[in-house]
């Protein structure tokens, strides 16, 4: 009697297994030929399914010039945009990891908690350029990111103290 109960039991958990709905696998379709996967945004660039067209600054001071790439996003494209107008002039003050200074006007900001690192370019308070040569970590909107140049080839162009520094668009 143990054993036939034993056996039942076994039969009724294999029909309870087997009359579950069978789920049939779904197919996702393939991308037509031609349709291709937009890129996603990411926090730094912004997707506006346009080309990306690749900025880039001068940063003039002292009577040389350096470059800087501009970030491909909303904030940089706007000071793309004022620098076609034509090129600003900024009274920078040096404060040991940074030179800053005032644009002159506003920039839309997308500030988030950032480690600004040697070489970054960024906007605080909405009118204020940033160029790092050292590490701070605040409240920052990318502009870009200076091109090919370390920490101390960085303090060396901008020196110890204020300096006029030009921006413009490089054509």
């Amino acid at each position: 009697m143990k054993r036939m109960t034993t056996l039942l039991l076994a039969c009724l958990a294999s029909l309870a297994l087997f009359s579950c709905e069978k789920i049939e696998p779904v197919e996702i379709p393939e991308p037509q030929k031609g349709e291709e996967k937009q890129p996603e945004d990411n926090k730094y660039n912004s997707n506006n399914n346009d080309q990306t067209t690749i900025m880039v600054m001068n940063i003039t001071a002292g009577g040389k010039t350096i470059t800087a790439t501009l970030s491909n996003n909303e904030t940089a494209k706007e000071l793309a945009k004022k620098l076609k107008a034509g090129a600003v002039t900024v009274q920078m003050k040096a404060n040991g990891f940074e030179h800053y200074g005032p644009l002159g006007f506003t920039l839309t900001n997308h500030n988030e908690q950032i480690a600004a690192a040697s070489g970054d370019i960024m906007l605080y308070n909405s009118n204020n350029i940033c160029v790092f040569y050292g590490n701070n970590s605040w409240y920052y909107t990318p502009l870009g990111k200076v091109d090919g140049l370390s920490a101390d080839e960085l303090k060396t162009f901008f020196g110890t103290g204020d300096i006029s520094v030009t921006y413009s668009l490089k054509q």
